[in-house]
């Protein structure tokens, strides 16, 4: 089934369960139960331009869009949230820092070379199922987006800055025939040492390729980012994140352009 929400930039509430969207003025037709942080299997997601993935509504660990959902560094399955004073495992309720010893992250420190030899990516340059966040919470097909299709997806959709339920962040609506299609991105910080940073101001999200243009580089993969500025603030960045900082997974299936 699906509902529609239909915005005049003012607040509302179509139906219970709905989206409460301000700031915005538009018609989003959304699936309702379609995959996201706490669904698994096939089927589920919203489709934002032709032939391209199905995003989830939800990043991983999260129930609702509006939810941040777990932190991940590059390269970890496990997932941490913020007691207020430090990260704490989903798993066995390890304590850890996003430090930039990178001490949490086994991931850094290691080039492309290395990744492979390792077994953290394969051929195409992204991660394997086995350290894909989405695939080990959710279960394939959901992975982790490439960079290729993170780029897709500024290239196909327009944003606009909203307030759902009362949390920051950016919605994401294809164009064209795809205009009636939407996802809600949290803007859920990052986290770094014992902090969460920036939540309602920035999102950052992990994409699972590491630093191609610089495959000798060990510290970087590249991740979308956006703040509350202007629809221009909405990249991916091809000067690569660090490895060791938390950030958001928001999973996909199917395959891009």
């Amino acid at each position: 089934m699906k509902a529609k929400l239909m915005m005049m930039g003012v607040a509302a509430a179509l139906a219970t369960g709905a989206l409460v969207l301000t700031n915005a003025s538009f018609v989003v037709t959304i699936a309702e139960g379609a995959g996201g942080g706490g669904s698994s299997g096939g089927s589920g997601g919203v489709q934002l331009w032709e032939n391209g993935p199905y995003w989830a509504e939800c990043n991983v660990g999260a129930t609702k869009p509006e939810e941040y959902g777990y932190y991940f560094w590059w390269g970890d399955t496990v997932g941490y949230t913020n007691t207020g004073s430090g990260w704490i495992s989903v798993k066995d309720g390890t304590v850890i820092s996003f430090s930039s010893s990178g001490t949490a992250a086994a991931t850094y420190g290691k080039d492309n070379a290395a990744l492979l030899s390792a077994g953290y990516i394969d051929s195409t340059g992204n991660l394997v199922a086995a350290h894909d966040a989405a695939t080990a919470h959710l279960g394939s097909p959901w992975r982790m987006p490439t960079s290729d299709e993170i780029q897709a997806l500024i290239d196909n959709c327009t944003t606009t800055w909203i307030t759902t339920n009362g949390v920051y962040g950016r919605l994401v609506t294809g164009k064209g025939a795809y205009a009636d299609r939407s996802i809600f991105l949290p803007a859920a910080g990052y986290g770094y040492d014992s902090y969460l940073n920036g939540p309602g101001s920035y999102g950052y999200y992990w994409s699972s390729t590491p630093d191609l243009d610089y495959p000798d580089f060990s510290d970087y993969a590249y991740a979308l980012f956006f703040y509350y500025y202007g629809s221009s603030d909405f990249d991916w960045f091809n000067v690569c994140r660090d490895r060791y900082i938390g950030r958001s997974v928001r999973p996909v299936r199917g395959s891009a352009e």
